[in-house]
Parts: C-alpha cells; sequence; structure tokens
C-alpha cells in the first residue's frame, strides 16, 4: 500500500512511470555491510536496522525490545544469508514521544542479544499493566495459513491478527520454540490489524511439510496470540 502511494504521488507530480524502481530488500549496500563480521546497530528516525551473525530468536529479540518500549511496528523485514548473517529491519511509530528514544532503546537491545535482559517477563509486566488502559480488541479471530508454493527453499507462513502489545515478538517467538528459522519476512500494521508473512525453513534447512508439523506450528502461533489479547 505504501509503495502504491509513492509510486502514483511520483507520477502525479509530473514524474515518468519508467521512473520508478521497487526498493529492494536487501539493497546492495546492505548486503555489503552484512558481508562484514560482528554486530552492527543502525538506529535513526523511525527505523532501526540490525546486522549480526544469524541464530534463532534474533527477529523476535528486536521486536520484543520495541514493544518494551512502546513502540509500534509499521513494517519490518528479515533476510538471513547463506552464510549465517542475519538482517533485520523495523519501521516504527512512537505513540508516546515526539521522538523514538533511540539511545535506550539499542542499549536494551544489546542486552538482549546477548541474553541478558528478561523479554517476556518484562513484556508481561507492560501488557499487564497497560492493557487496563487499552480498548477491547475487536474483529476477525487470529488466522495462520501455510503456502508451501510460494517459494522454492521455504514455507511461507501467514498471520493475520488484531494488533496488540508485543504480538509481533510472540508470533516470532513461538516459531523460534519450534526450532524453526525465519529466512525472510514482511510485516506491515494496517489500521489495528497486522498482516504478516514469515518465510521458514525448519531445523534441517528444508521446507515443513509434515502435517503434524504445521499442525503443531499453527497450534503454538494462536495460542501465543491468545496470550497477547489476554495478558
Amino acid at each position: 500500500m505504501s509503495q502504491l502511494v509513492e509510486r502514483v504521488a511520483h507520477v502525479l507530480q509530473g514524474g515518468d512511470m519508467g521512473e520508478i524502481v521497487a526498493q529492494q530488500f536487501p539493497g546492495a549496500a546492505q548486503l555489503s555491510l552484512l558481508a562484514g563480521p560482528g554486530t552492527r546497530i543502525d538506529a535513526s528516525g523511525d527505523r532501526l536496522t540490525l546486522m549480526t551473525d544469524d541464530r534463532p530468536g534474533i527477529f523476535s529479540r528486536v521486536a520484543g525490545v520495541l514493544a518494551l518500549h512502546g513502540l509500534d511496528v509499521l513494517q519490518a523485514a528479515a533476510y538471513s544469508s547463506d552464510e549465517g548473517r542475519a538482517l533485520a529491519s523495523f519501521r516504527v511509530s512512537d505513540p508516546l514521544r515526539p521522538e523514538v528514544p533511540w539511545p535506550r532503546v539499542v542499549a536494551d537491545l544489546e542486552l538482549a542479544l546477548v541474553g541478558r535482559l528478561a523479554i517476556h517477563a518484562r513484556l508481561a509486566e507492560r501488557a499487564r499493566t497497560y492493557g487496563r488502559s487499552r480498548p477491547p480488541i475487536t474483529g476477525p479471530a487470529p488466522t495462520v495459513t501455510f503456502d508451501d508454493d510460494a517459494s522454492t527453499n521455504a514455507t511461507v507462513i501467514d498471520v493475520r491478527a488484531p494488533d496488540d502489545i508485543g504480538v509481533l515478538y510472540r508470533i516470532t517467538r513461538a516459531l523460534t520454540e519450534l526450532d524453526l528459522d525465519i529466512r525472510s519476512a514482511k510485516v506491515q500494521t494496517i489500521g489495528h490489524h497486522v498482516v504478516d508473512a514469515f518465510y521458514v525453513r525448519d531445523g534441517c534447512g528444508g521446507k515443513i511439510t509434515d502435517r503434524h508439523t504445521l499442525g503443531e506450528l499453527e497450534r503454538a502461533i494462536l495460542h501465543s496470540l491468545a496470550g497477547a489479547t489476554t495478558a
């Protein structure tokens, strides 16, 4: 939707349709930086970008830290390279402050990446504290669907649910608990609902085709979303 708005505005302002080029993720500059070692965190304006060694739970930890600071994730994308590196990009909004307190967010993220921040416990406390003042969640019940044809090397999981505190963290934590590798992700918040697509592989690097495993995965995600709405 945002790309459509940008492209229409470009044409209405006199731009040529041939000049419109879809923004790639990851871009060439990002891939070049990703090839280097170590952890890199860039945060400014409404965007946070993380590059680090790939391991289970990276995307979930970032989402959890953002939720801890009351930030709404408007868009997010993830990428894992075959060389064992991970890239995650988040566009956020801050409903509480005029500017995102990035120094505090980055400090907590650095702790979370080395396992020194109790994200799950802190989010549960935040949900109990702030959930009382939030209006009841309404709208269609959460849904989880799977697609093995959309990608040649990953299973696509499509999740749609009402937005709430820590929803993205809860979904991705459920994926991590089942030892799934998030190869890429597209996350959007539209109004009061999230529309998330995750491209995942199992612990052996393949698609998830076993019906029992898919059933367990659906159960885990729906349970995590139920926990978000009742916390």
